[in-house]
């Protein structure tokens, strides 16, 4: 459970195509401190297990997507004694959710970029430290026909990261938020975890499949305290019609900071959907 890009194309060209889905997405890093647990670094990748991942509600409409979804602090904790990570942890009676607000604009037809805004609430008694919001995708250039001979550049005063072919076909993706690295690698090769909790600020410069990251460092996340940001994913034809939709659709983003803040701050979109509850007990084997 979480959220992915399961497919994209521009003019009909594929942008993402059969991509693995924790490499269409956000990842979340962060230390989780608490009286109780002290200090646990934590990994969550976009797509995790419930209940693990549990979702609040979820709203389909012609332009707006809405998903929220909590993450399940304790849940988490349980699976890492479970497989030993940690030592044994007596819970406690604290807060132990943090909520997730995601908000998908659909602009087919009348836009050449899709803008995602994602908040992050800490609706728990713990602090997350040293937070940082990671944006990876696996672009697939021309899909199957040119997947594996992607190149990939990173451009520092625009704050784009990009991937293209011989066939000038060109895909990437820029946030609301300053970066703070970013990288481009083998997908086969990205390796992200509790040992590694920083993209490399490198590209890779040989062609290949390629999966390219932005990654946002905001510190420390208290309780009650929020994070947003929104991406914004485009192709092109040139490097110039890429970064002339991304520009496009980061200043068509801050125009609906206001909406999404509405949205997410409402009683509607805060109440859990009773056909949520079962599902979100149960343990999932996998996300597929």
């Amino acid at each position: 459970m979480g959220f992915s890009v399961k497919e994209m194309t521009y003019r009909d060209k594929y942008l993402i195509y059969l991509t693995d889905q924790e490499y269409a997405g956000p990842w979340f890093s962060f230390k989780l401190k608490g009286k109780n647990i002290g200090t646990i670094p934590v990994v969550l990748k976009n797509v995790e297990p419930t209940p693990i991942y549990q979702l609040v509600n979820s709203r389909k409409g012609t332009k707006i997507d809405r998903i929220t979804l909590d993450f399940d602090i304790r849940e988490y904790l349980k699976k890492l004694i479970r497989q030993k990570d940690i030592a044994p942890i007596e819970f406690k009676d604290e807060k132990h959710k943090i909520r997730m607000y995601i908000d998908v604009f659909l602009r087919r037809g009348q836009a050449p970029y899709m803008n995602t805004f994602f908040t992050l609430k800490n609706n728990s008694d713990f602090d997350l430290i040293d937070l940082s919001m990671f944006f990876i995708f696996d672009f697939d250039i021309n899909g199957l026909q040119g997947f594996d001979n992607d190149l990939a550049k990173y451009d520092e005063d625009k704050d784009i990261i990009y991937q293209y072919d011989n066939s000038n076909v060109y895909a990437g993706l820029s946030t609301i938020s300053r970066s703070t690295h970013y990288e481009a690698s083998e997908t086969r090769e990205f390796d992200l975890g509790k040992k590694r909790l920083n993209l490399s600020n490198t590209i890779d410069e040989h062609p290949g499949e390629i999966l390219s990251a932005l990654q946002i460092e905001f510190k420390t996340l208290q309780p009650n305290h929020w994070f947003q940001t929104a991406l914004t994913i485009s192709g092109g034809f040139s490097k110039k019609e890429l970064f002339d939709n991304i520009d496009e659709g980061k200043r068509d983003a801050i125009k609906y900071l206001g909406q999404v803040n509405r949205s997410v701050k409402s009683k509607q979109r805060n109440l859990q959907e009773a056909g949520f509850i079962k599902i979100n007990l149960q343990e999932s084997k996998d996300c597929n």
